[in-house]
């Protein structure tokens, strides 16, 4: 990448604009607000309370699924650390999916400089164990947490009950009810995030455009939603490449020897979008010739990536990614004498993109406070690097 500007649309990557979803109420995703100026007044402290602390005084299986997950930490250091350099308006824009609710926007730069100090002390956006009387920090730092998805002008939204069809209001003793809407199930509901409009193409797609991956895919003819791979039974753990278990279930993965070849098959099987459907992971797949000692006599090597860079606009450099159903196959041979064995080796790094981007901004000398998540964000990134799969394969 090059140029401030590359930088600074770098928290694109993470998501930004949102769309609507059919089925909820007008606006649902236009700017929401889960308040209005006063709540009922007869209403509760607790039933005020936006945090998602509050929520888990009830909810305390959706609370203890999603404070792992990647939605409740996507008021992240990588992205806050781009900020300063930024300026409130970008900022705000990032917010729009990293935290999206009108209460959770910075309202000025003395806020959003505070918010980035809050951001190093406190590693969670919230109290993990949903301690309500521990709440302090602002409804942004819980990122994507339940008032996001689930509360607009002081009301509740939601799937209605198991087994259940019917659109409507439900009354309860706790905040007024909710109302049950379908589209909570339905794979469009996730395309406010994660869906770019059109005019964010580039070589013809968009920077993430995973709700068209999946249209185009035998999973939407077959009727299976977002949900039903990444909220299975409605969990709310919202899983995806940076758990190991996740991907080794979408792929089928198979190394033997054929006709004096090595062959290593990948089977894109249960992936209801491309592998990987984002331009940020890169998946490094590697063969290497080895000796009886083990030492390394030759590697092979390719890679599985939507490479994009910013150079006075975006480009896309390569897109080599498994689309859903696909098989692809990597062979070697011609391997050199005395090679006793063939080490097959897939490596995924779901952050692959990201670590460049923290690289290149810290070698530009930011100021101390961008400097310090931006070193806390690559050393996470780093960390995020697993081995998905290793076979040894003994050529006769």
């Amino acid at each position: 990448m090059k140029g401030r500007t590359g930088f600074g649309l770098a928290c694109l990557l993470i998501g930004l604009l949102l769309t609507a979803a059919g089925g909820l109420p007008e606006g649902y995703w236009d700017a929401p607000r889960a308040t209005t100026s006063q709540a009922p007044h007869e209403w509760s402290a607790l039933e005020r309370n936006l945090h998602p602390e509050a929520c888990a005084q009830c909810h305390v299986e959706q609370f203890n699924a999603w404070k792992d997950s990647l939605h409740a930490h996507a008021y992240s250091s990588g992205m806050v650390g781009q900020f300063p350099a930024m300026g409130l308006a970008e900022a705000n824009d990032c917010l729009r999916c990293h935290a999206p609710l009108q209460e959770q926007r910075y309202r000025h730069d003395a806020d959003m400089s505070e918010s980035l100090r809050l951001r190093l002390q406190h590693y969670n956006g919230f109290n993990r164990e949903a301690d309500i009387d521990a709440v302090r920090l602002p409804l942004r730092h819980s990122g994507v947490s339940c008032a996001v998805c689930h509360v607009r002008g002081w009301q509740r939204f939601g799937p209605p009950r198991r087994g259940q069809q019917t659109e409507r209001h439900r009354d309860a003793p706790a905040h007024g009810g909710f109302t049950a809407v379908r589209v909570f199930e339905q794979a469009q509901f996730c395309a406010s995030c994660h869906q770019f409009p059109a005019t964010m193409a580039i070589n013809g797609k968009p920077l993430e455009n995973t709700l068209t991956e999946w249209k185009e895919s035998h999973f939407a003819r077959d009727g299976i939603t977002c949900q039903q791979c990444h909220m299975p039974e409605r969990r709310h753990e919202f899983r995806g490449i940076h758990d190991v278990d996740m991907v080794r279930k979408g792929l089928r993965i198979d190394a033997r020897l054929v006709g004096g070849k090595a062959v290593l098959t990948l089977h894109s099987r249960h992936i209801g979008h491309a592998f990987p459907t984002y331009v940020t992971p890169k998946i490094i797949v590697r063969a290497e010739a080895r000796d009886a000692a083990g030492a390394r006599l030759r590697q092979w090597q390719w890679e599985i990536v939507r490479e994009v860079v910013y150079d006075h606009g975006w480009q896309e450099l390569r897109d080599t990614r498994l689309r859903p159903g696909e098989v692809r196959r990597y062979e070697v041979g011609d391997w050199p004498q005395h090679t006793a064995s063939i080490r097959f080796a897939i490596q995924v790094q779901p952050d692959a993109f990201y670590k460049g981007v923290y690289r290149n901004l810290l070698a530009d000398k930011p100021d101390a406070l961008s400097a310090r998540h931006l070193e806390r964000a690559l050393r996470r990134a780093e960390d995020n690097d697993y081995m998905l799969y290793e076979q040894v394969l003994q050529p006769g």
